[in-house]
């Protein structure tokens, strides 16, 4: 009741009260957000994982998960310290756009009488 002009002892007056208002929100999340195949999800957080929590360099991931087995999504390829970089980079603009915060916004709240 805060925000509201009336009082808690008038409401009895009335049988019911509308209340109208506008909600404006934006959202990322409201297409498909998982772009990625499994493979590539799970490559991402292995890179992730390697550079963030061991705090290993691009050539030394590359090498481990050479030895993991893990290659190239198009090609078939070795996984190179430059592409190790792009996935990594990439990833973590994804994550972030994805996960981006916006303000919800209220306005023109009006409320009616109905007796």
């Amino acid at each position: 009741t805060e925000g509201f002009p009336l009082q808690i002892n008038h409401l009895k007056e009335y049988n019911s009260l509308i209340c109208k208002f506008t909600i404006s929100f934006k959202s990322s999340t409201l297409t498909k957000t998982s772009h990625y195949s499994g493979y590539q999800e799970k490559l991402y957080n292995e890179v992730k994982r390697l550079k963030d929590d061991l705090g290993l360099g691009y050539r030394r991931i590359s090498y481990v998960l050479y030895q993991k087995g893990y290659r190239g999504i198009r090609k078939n390829s070795i996984l190179r310290h430059n592409y190790i970089y792009s996935i990594y980079k990439k990833g973590k603009i994804r994550k972030k756009r994805i996960n981006r915060k916006f303000k919800t916004i209220v306005k023109d709240i009006m409320i009616y009488e109905s007796r």
